[in-house]
């Protein structure tokens, strides 16, 4: 109900004092929009698609920098060295803030007190696949074969969701597989399709054409609820592990330091943007579930999945 107040406000507020360009002089360049993860990925689609609809709102370009590498880290740490003038922003996947800080020792900044989140765009699940040479055609199956023989499954990285859902997964099962873990998913998905890899938790948006293709076969979702990109395809809930959910979420983020002022402006900015009906039917396909929170509902997600996965990983 908060966050349909919130929305209620925000529109209210934007009918009657036009666009957020007009109603101030920031930003006074042109913005950076960081994505932290693989090029050409569903993260950096998306970003290129927020970037697209937020020139027109703001009154300046919005360019994306690419800077993937260590788990979300090198861009993440791009944001929090940058200068606090809301010009430079982060689009993200939690496992920077949630995970990262729970498997790293060392970490070159403190994602949990340098970053500053101001939307909770949306969440995502991943879709567990296997290559179709298994002979695999159902979770029971896998799990079987898991139990009698070796297997392997890729991942974008250590610590990348794909990574963290198979681990939920295995424990829940009680199957255990080699990590072969990559820079990105894309790689990842390409050793599944040509088979030096088994399988592996993947979004839909990387492997939507090789599902297509029969190249890959979809078991099943991490999610509470089944994909609407795939209703066919069970949740794990549903092929025999009752309660299993592993569902992520994407952020948009200032660094530390930026003042309140800006901060609501991008608060806004983003409330607006995602609110659009349009863009809101573009991220489905790479199935995100637009929820279009404010900075308080992304702190109080970070929180209670920083909570969730330091309890499964201990």
């Amino acid at each position: 109900m908060r966050l349909i107040h919130h929305l209620a406000v925000a529109a209210t507020a934007l009918l009657a004092s036009g666009s957020l360009a007009a109603q101030s002089s920031f930003p006074s360049k042109p913005v950076k929009l960081i994505v932290n993860l693989a090029i050409g990925g569903p993260a950096d689609l998306m970003a290129r698609i927020f970037a697209e609809h937020l020139h027109p709102r703001i009154g300046q370009p919005v360019v994306v920098e690419a800077l993937p590498g260590a788990n979300g880290l090198i861009g993440a740490q791009a944001l929090a060295r940058a200068e606090p003038d809301g010009h430079t922003l982060l689009f993200t996947v939690e496992n920077v803030v949630t995970i990262n800080p729970l498997i790293q020792d060392k970490l070159p900044f403190d994602p949990r007190t340098e970053l500053d989140p101001f939307s909770l765009v949306g969440t995502f699940e991943q879709m567990l696949v296997v290559n179709p040479g298994k002979g695999i055609r159902s979770v029971p199956e896998l799990v079987s074969k898991a139990r009698s023989e070796p297997m392997t499954y890729g991942s974008a990285g250590i610590g990348s969701p794909g990574h963290l859902a198979f681990l939920a997964f295995a424990q829940r099962a009680g199957i255990s597989a080699t990590h072969v873990p990559y820079k990105g998913g894309a790689p990842a998905v390409r050793d599944m399709v040509g088979g030096q890899v088994d399988m592996g938790f993947i979004v839909i948006g990387g492997v939507r054409p090789h599902l297509q293709s029969g190249k890959l076969i979809a078991l099943a979702s991490s999610g509470r609820d089944r994909s609407p990109e795939l209703p066919g395809v069970p949740t794990l809930g549903e092929a025999g592990y009752p309660g299993f959910e592993v569902t992520y979420a994407y952020f948009a983020m200032l660094p530390k330091g930026a003042s309140e002022q800006v901060r609501r402006y991008w608060q806004d900015a983003f409330r607006e943007m995602l609110s659009d009906p349009k863009l809101v039917e573009r991220l489905k396909t790479f199935d995100t579930r637009v929820v279009n929170g404010d900075g308080a509902d992304a702190r109080a997600w970070i929180e209670q999945s920083s909570s969730r996965w330091k309890t499964a990983l201990a």
